[in-house]
């Protein structure tokens, strides 16, 4: 497991360099921009509450001294390994700087902190896709080893067909469906947005919790219709290839039940790659739900990337790019862990 910690940790700071060193000049004058804003800030405030105690020139004096702090701590005016230490030290302690002037996301925040609107998005985004991403898995894998069970029937040849069709299907199309058909059409759901509009957890915690699980569910269907059938292709591949281990065809051979094989021997080898599978998908759908967010308006992690795109905002778009590769790590992680807990062999080869 140390070891695997120390992979991953190494993986995360390549991934760090990599991006910095082809961001080198975008970063750069993010952080001049930022020096700069701050200045701008500091200056306005200093005339808003000092106005009559100091002059313009004792107050352009403070604000140089400011900016001349904020880039030594950036490290703007050192050399090039010291700067890489501290960018690389502020990518770490989440340090993204603030949005350009005049962009903000008020959707997510009044603050214009970067880091700060990212912490509103991302739990949003996770609680989406992780319930999604859940429910997927669980009908994947059933109907998956349902197909493995009854190899070569009917309901097995469909499996593959379902997986290639529905995951060519576009998710924007799909949610324009079912907005027309649920939302317009039935009025059963709402066409989009995260919770009904006045609503505040700490007031109505009910209500609010009730109309978010409601404005969840047609984001939810959109996703489950695009994936749930390639996710049963892949347990129902798994599942055959395990079939043909020589401790299936014992277990066969000896007569046990074959409910018993399926899932006692068949699910049980398959679970580690299953497991992969399922944490890739997990990791991959947070910054691949770009255009679920952007059809059902839902003010995650994709759509603040679409507005930050808009917004010609490049120290969010950066930043989120930042945020999801750290998830992506994680959540590789996370997969050797419990594949680690699912196989005792894998446990073994750590040891």
């Amino acid at each position: 497991m140390a070891k695997s910690a120390v992979i991953y940790i190494t993986v995360l700071f390549a991934a760090m360099l990599i991006l910095y060193g082809f961001t080198y000049p975008a970063v750069q004058k993010l952080y001049k921009d930022y020096v700069q804003y701050a200045g701008l800030q500091l200056k306005t405030q200093l005339i808003r509450h000092h106005q009559g105690t100091l002059n313009m020139t004792q107050i352009n004096l403070e604000v140089e001294k400011y900016e001349e702090s904020l880039a030594a701590a950036y490290g703007l005016n050192q050399p090039f390994i010291v700067k890489l230490a501290l960018q690389m030290k502020n990518l770490l302690m989440f340090h993204f700087g603030v949005t350009p002037p005049g962009v903000s996301y008020s959707g997510y925040t009044t603050s214009n902190n970067i880091a700060q609107i990212i912490a509103v998005a991302l739990p949003r985004t996770i609680l989406l896709f992780t319930t999604a991403t859940v429910i997927v898995v669980i009908v994947g894998v059933i109907l998956g080893v349902l197909a493995a069970r009854y190899q070569g029937s009917a309901y097995d040849k469909a499996i593959p067909v379902i997986g290639v069709i529905h995951q060519s299907l576009p998710t924007w199309w799909i949610g324009f469906l079912l907005i027309a058909g649920l939302a317009y059409g039935m009025h059963w759901f709402p066409p989009g947005g995260i919770v009904s509009v006045g609503l505040t957890f700490s007031k109505e915690p009910l209500e609010y919790v009730a109309s978010l699980l409601d404005h969840m569910v047609l984001p939810l269907l959109a996703f489950f219709i695009v994936n749930f059938g390639g996710f049963a292709y892949i347990v129902r591949s798994l599942a055959l290839a395990t079939t043909k281990e020589d401790f299936v065809l014992t277990a066969k051979a000896r007569g046990l039940p074959e409910n018993r094989i399926v899932f006692g021997h068949i699910l049980k080898t398959a679970s580690p790659s299953i497991a992969t599978q399922a944490m890739l998908w997990l990791a991959f759908s947070f910054g691949g739900g770009l255009t679920t967010e952007i059809v059902f308006v839902w003010p995650g992690v994709g759509l603040l990337t679409y507005e930050a795109v808009m917004a010609e905002d490049e120290a969010t778009v950066m930043a989120v790019t930042y945020v999801l590769t750290l998830v992506l790590v994680i959540a590789l992680f996370l997969n050797e862990i419990i594949k680690g807990a699912l196989d005792p062999r894998i446990r073994a080869g750590q040891g």
